[in-house]
């Protein structure tokens, strides 16, 4: 007879899933898949996998992210449907303080599908792509399943700088090989800017403020070429402002 005694491992696997709520959040959209951790594809291999836990040379900078600030999230941020007419994503989705967030602070984990960089395991019309592990040649799409973070904006058209950052960072995943049950894995999060030496930044983000990151020019100039190709002339024009700042 089986024992009922569960290894400490496993014990530690069941109390994270338990922790995790997945429900998602107001103003959720229907057709999006709510994850509460990544997907992956079948063209990551074990050792990439593996790769994620090993340490980086920067990775001593990291800041390792705790099971309560990852379950506070929806505590720190909401979704709101934007209002006004002269925001580049009218009618969508932005990602807004709930309480004020102070300099350098954890906002959110960006999660979705993590696949490989081959021309064959990623969506060519994805615009939520964002690099996971350049040097073992993984991604992370939050295109069709993802987190509140998909929802963070690009500043340009909206603000005079960002003020907020993606930055790599380690949480703690189960892991039945460790003698803990657990282990730290890399993941991609966005966090409050930090004040600057001059303190320009000290007010971090204000309660209801919009949390807003930088795509990088080489994300506006895909747009353009794309909205180009497809001719849609509404894109084309939000991409070349956006160019132009």
């Amino acid at each position: 007879m089986p024992s009922r005694t569960k290894r400490p491992a496993q014990k530690v696997i069941d109390e994270a899933l338990a922790d995790l709520d997945d429900v998602p959040p107001e103003n959720w959209p229907p057709d999006i898949t709510y994850l509460t951790d990544h997907t992956y594809s079948d063209a990551v291999t074990a050792e990439q996998r593996t790769a994620l836990s090993r340490p980086a040379p920067e990775s001593d900078q990291w800041t390792k992210i705790s099971r309560e600030q990852i379950n506070e999230t929806l505590d720190r941020v909401k979704i709101i449907i934007i209002d006004d007419e002269k925001h580049p994503a009218y009618r969508q989705r932005g990602l807004f303080a709930k309480s004020k967030l102070d300099p350098d602070a954890f906002i959110t984990l960006y999660l979705g599908h993590v696949h490989t960089n081959s021309l064959v395991d990623t969506d060519p019309h994805s615009d939520y792509d964002l690099a996971l592990d350049r040097d073992i040649g993984l991604s992370v799409d939050a295109a069709k399943s993802g987190n509140i973070a998909r929802f963070a904006n690009d500043y340009r058209c909206v603000a005079e700088r960002p003020n907020a950052e993606f930055r790599d960072c380690f949480i703690k995943v189960p892991c039945t090989k460790r003698a803990g049950g657990v282990k730290w894995e890399r993941r991609v999060g966005i966090f409050v800017l930090p004040a600057g030496k001059a303190g320009k930044r000290k007010t971090g983000i204000r309660e209801n403020e919009e949390v807003l990151v930088s795509y990088g020019k080489s994300y506006w100039e895909s747009r353009k070429l794309m909205a180009t190709f497809r001719k849609d002339f509404e894109m084309l024009n939000i991409a070349e402002a956006a160019l132009d700042e």
